[in-house]
């Protein structure tokens, strides 16, 4: 059985490599769920709710390719 201890210890070596991709992921969706639905904005290829589905599953590429892909420049 592993060591709590142990275990702990491995999250304190890792957790400072995750927090800022947790942070980037969620500052992504934020913004791209906000532009989504505005009002005034368009979307190419799929439906709003679509790409709310990706950007909200899809982790950082959802929202990136949201960004890049998704959005129609008027």
């Amino acid at each position: 059985m592993p060591d709590v201890a142990h275990q702990m210890d491995q999250l304190r070596q890792i957790l400072p490599l995750i927090f800022p991709l947790l942070v980037l992921q969620l500052a992504l969706l934020v913004l791209a769920i906000i532009d989504l639905f505005r009002e005034e904005r368009h979307v190419r290829f799929v439906s709003k709710p679509i790409w709310a589905l990706i950007i909200f599953f899809v982790n950082i590429l959802g929202p990136l390719a949201y960004f890049f892909f998704g959005r129609e420049d008027a």
